[in-house]
């Protein structure tokens, strides 16, 4: 296991927020499917516009699929706990895009 959850610190918030208010700026309009994948995460919205700028139109897609760097767990499943959506954050921020 990986557990990604624990590198997630300071850095790595200032750094999401960085990274969220580019896929902000970039990729984010507000588009029905960008809505759609906003509410299947559960209205966390931070999530979604990252998602979005990596996967784009397969967001939806992969937000269902088991990922190796989760510890083989979906993204939404990395939603039910805040130690998990620190995990999938950390696993997002390690992702280029």
């Amino acid at each position: 296991m990986h557990k990604l959850e624990q590198y997630f610190d300071r850095s790595s918030r200032m750094g999401w927020d960085d990274l969220v208010n580019w896929a902000t700026e970039t990729y984010w309009t507000n588009s029905e499917t960008q809505k759609l994948l906003k509410q299947t995460l559960k209205n966390h919205t931070d999530i979604a516009k990252v998602v979005y700028a990596r996967f784009g139109e397969a967001s939806l897609r992969w937000i269902h699929s088991k990922v190796p760097a989760l510890d083989k767990l979906s993204p939404l499943a990395c939603l039910e706990t805040p130690e998990l959506i620190k995990r999938l954050k950390e696993g997002l921020l390690r992702m280029d895009i």
